[in-house]
């Protein structure tokens, strides 16, 4: 039933393009499939709706229904009442259909209030407001203007206003976002075992996703409260004209039958969540057809939308031709318009020289940086999550929260690695404990090799943290100034966009795809790690594959990514917390595990490059 409306969630879709709304509507797998629970799980957003809910303590839950006649029913029925206060209230227009996360009626006037677990600094929008500036929303030179980041969540809104209209000619409908404000800090210590959890079922669209519900003081949380509701009328005015034309073309979509929209094909198809090789129905093969089984693929290029120039991308044009493979590009066309290479056309061509010549490239200055830097090394990693609602108290939304370390140390060039870790060891605020662990580890002296930007960040928020509460004067603190000031830390990342490509990475630099391009054409690197060497029917495994699942209560879990990493983190510390120790071990052993494998893939790469300098390549 509730397939032929078009939802708000469709309607976010098919903003990013019009023909995933076909494939939405038919089921077709994506590479978020499996990953969309967990991720809100991750996120918290269901935290952030129930303490919003918690905020309104005579508001009801309404249309909860099966079907979205007895939901609308239920709804328009409890209106009657005035005052009244409605949570997932369900209104239809013609072939629109909304649930609102919470609803206000006040004589003539509903308030429109929609739950987002994104963050919003009041503090700052209040003092750009107050020097006569415009607010955080605002982007002057956009048409709408509306900053891009923030556009998605105006026509969210929007896209219910609309709805309320036409259901509510007569009425004032005014809209709000109601979001973590990460301007003030939590004043309830952990404030996240203050939650029931459950699963929403009998979701209209026939699927279930995370709830809770606070069980705290609402008193106590108003005292504290870091949620701000924000009027977002002027904004919505502005996009709400094109919301209706865009959701009027989207329904057209859907009635009198569901068809299919073509959209140009483009670089913009590069992150299509519905490009999966496996399975009968793949959404980007149907709209690519024979271009889609290219190999290497022209997406597949370091920054290929840079290619010829971001306002008319190279890459459109031989797609639009028919050319859909890597070694199409003419390498001429391969510069600036001046003609003139910087650094990102140059990797551009040296990625197309190791497809064609399938051979990896690592460029002389690579073999003397690795000489010179200082022993020991450290290859380490961090895991860390941001909560939108803070665990402990003086903690602000989305403040980091550094939860666990991992390091692998080679004392000399051909000395035997050593692995140390740390890991939370109570629910308390950890970082304090994290960065004193980790000086013990890492001390004055040697490499600090990591991989990107994060570690970095995470040690000077810490830092940050260690200021505001007072802790200036701690030896911990000026650790973290000298390892911070000093040419210590050393990016690897940075390292392979300048010095290293391998075929089989294709135009990324991520740890995982850079380890495994190494892992899967290496066997010196295998032998070093056998408990991880997997052999397939294509070739071997990535090592993350190899990481056994363990039995966590009646569960078969694994931890292979970031996101599995911080559900595992909250898992531990819930059941630690309810006294399930063994549970609580078994999610240790799960994080653990995982965050050493990180370390050893830096390792991994950096016994390759070794290997490459010394004249020894792949298999």
């Amino acid at each position: 039933m509730a397939n032929r409306y078009l939802t708000k969630s469709d309607f976010k879709v098919a903003q990013t393009c019009p023909t995933k709304l076909y494939y939405r509507k038919l089921g077709y797998p994506t590479r978020e499939d499996g990953d969309e629970y967990l991720q809100a799980l991750a996120e918290g957003g269901y935290l952030i709706e129930a303490l919003a809910r918690a905020l309104f303590p005579d508001g009801r839950w309404v249309g909860y229904r099966d079907d979205v006649e007895s939901a609308v029913w239920d709804t328009m029925t409890a209106l009657a009442a005035d005052p009244t206060t409605l949570f997932e209230a369900t209104f239809v227009s013609g072939a629109r259909m909304a649930r609102v996360d919470i609803l206000i009626k006040r004589g003539r006037t509903l308030e429109l209030i929609e739950i987002k677990s994104c963050g919003f600094d009041r503090q700052a929008n209040d003092a750009q407001l107050a020097a006569g500036q415009p607010n955080l929303f605002a982007a002057p030179r956009s048409p709408d203007g509306l900053k891009a980041a923030w556009r998605p969540y105006i026509e969210d809104a929007a896209f219910q206003v609309s709805i309320l209209q036409d259901v509510f000619p007569d009425m004032d409908i005014v809209p709000y976002l109601l979001m973590p404000d990460t301007s003030r800090p939590c004043s309830i210590d952990g404030l996240h075992h203050r939650f029931t959890l459950r699963s929403l079922t009998g979701y209209l669209d026939g699927g279930q996703r995370p709830a809770a519900d606070y069980t705290g003081d609402a008193r106590e949380l108003h005292r504290g409260l870091f949620l701000t509701r924000v009027d977002v009328s002027q904004e919505v005015a502005r996009v709400l004209p094109a919301v209706r034309r865009a959701a009027d073309e989207y329904v057209a979509d859907l009635l009198p039958a569901l068809h299919r929209r073509a959209t140009t094909l483009s670089v913009n198809c590069r992150q299509c969540e519905f490009r999966v090789d496996d399975g009968d129905r793949r959404g980007f093969h149907d709209c690519w057809g024979e271009l889609a089984e290219a190999r290497p693929h022209i997406l597949d290029l370091y920054h290929v939308s840079d290619l010829g120039g971001r306002q008319k991308p190279l890459a459109n044009e031989l797609i639009a031709a028919g050319r859909a493979g890597l070694l199409d590009i003419p390498e001429h066309r391969i510069a600036k318009s001046d003609g003139t290479q910087g650094e990102v056309a140059q990797r551009q061509r040296r990625q197309i020289a190791a497809a064609r010549q399938n051979r990896e490239w690592q460029a002389e200055e690579l073999r003397a940086l690795l000489a010179a830097l200082p022993h020991p090394h450290y290859f380490l990693d961090f895991e860390t999550c941001t909560p939108p609602v803070p665990r402990y108290r003086g903690m602000r939304p989305f403040e980091t929260i550094a939860y666990q370390w991992a390091c692998q140390t080679l004392a000399a060039p051909d000395a035997p690695r050593q692995h140390s870790e740390w890991l939370q060891p109570a629910d308390s605020y950890p970082n304090s404990a994290f960065a004193a662990s980790l000086r013990r580890q890492l001390g004055d002296e040697g490499a600090i090799l990591v991989w990107g930007s994060h570690e970095r960040t995470v040690l000077k928020t810490i830092q940050r943290q260690m200021a505001e509460r007072g802790e200036t004067e701690s030896e911990i603190y000026a650790w973290l100034g000298r390892t911070l000031a000093g040419d210590r830390l050393v990016d690897m990342c940075q390292l392979t966009l300048r010095y290293y490509i391998h075929p089989r990475m294709g135009g990324s630099t991520s740890l995982k795809q850079v380890a495994d391009a190494v892992w899967k054409s290496t066997a010196a690197v295998r032998a070093r790690l056998p408990q991880y060497a997997q052999a397939t029917a294509d070739g071997w495994a990535s090592p993350y594959a190899a990481l056994p699942p363990l039995l966590v209560g009646e569960r078969s879990v694994s931890v292979s990514e970031g996101t599995g990493a911080v559900l595992a983190y909250y898992n531990m510390m819930e059941r630690a917390a309810a006294g399930a120790t063994l549970e609580a071990g078994q999610w240790r052993r799960l994080l653990l595990q995982y965050c050493q494998l990180d370390t050893l893939a830096m390792v991994m790469v950096w016994w390759h490059w070794r290997g490459l300098a010394a004249g020894q390549g792949g298999d």
